[in-house]
C-alpha cells in the first residue's frame, strides 16, 4: 500500500498556497490525497415557497448537493495542483469529506498508511504561538516567523 500524504482543506483555503509545501514532503511512490469539504461551495437554501419556481429551485438545489457534482467541483478546484504534481510523477487523488475534518482524518488513518498531514495553519495556531513566546520577548524576536502550514504526524490524532 502506498504511503499517503493527506491535505485536508477548509472551505476558504487556497490549494495553490499549499502546493510548495506538498511538493517538498511528497516523494515518488507516495500518494497525495486532497480532502475537500462537502458541499464544495458552501450551503445554500431557497426562499421560494410555492409554485413552479419553487419546483425549479428544488431541482437546482438537489443537483447542487449531489455528491458527484461536488466531487467534480472539487476536482476542478484541485486541477492545477494535480497537473503540477502529476508532472513530477506523484499520484494525486481528490476526496470529499462531510462533517468534522478531525473525524475524516481519523477514518483515513484507520483505512490506510497515512504518513503525514499537511494543512493550513489557523489563526488559533498563530495566537497560540504568540502567547507561547510572550514570556520571553527577546527570544520571540529571534524565533522564525509564523508558518502558514502545519505538518502533523497522524499518530498524534488518536
Amino acid at each position: 500500500m502506498k504511503k499517503l500524504i493527506l491535505v485536508p482543506l477548509k472551505r476558504n483555503d487556497r490549494v495553490e498556497d499549499l502546493l510548495p509545501y506538498v511538493e517538498e514532503v511528497v516523494r515518488p511512490g507516495m500518494k497525495a490525497v486532497f480532502m475537500v469539504p462537502y458541499p464544495v461551495d458552501g450551503f445554500r437554501w431557497s426562499h421560494e415557497e410555492i409554485g413552479r419556481k419553487a419546483i425549479e429551485e428544488a431541482k437546482r438545489l438537489a443537483n447542487y448537493y449531489t455528491w458527484d457534482t461536488n466531487l467534480e467541483k472539487a476536482r476542478e478546484r484541485i486541477a492545477p495542483v494535480v497537473k503540477a504534481l502529476s508532472a513530477k510523477g506523484i499520484e494525486v487523488a481528490v476526496d470529499l469529506y462531510a462533517g468534522s475534518m478531525r473525524r475524516a482524518l481519523r477514518d483515513y488513518e484507520l483505512k490506510g498508511d497515512v504518513h503525514l498531514i499537511v494543512t493550513c495553519a489557523s489563526v488559533g495556531n498563530w495566537i497560540e504561538r504568540l502567547l507561547d513566546a510572550a514570556p520571553s520577548a527577546f527570544r520571540s524576536l529571534i524565533r522564525p516567523s509564523f508558518s502558514p502550514v502545519m505538518l502533523i504526524n497522524p499518530r498524534t490524532l488518536a
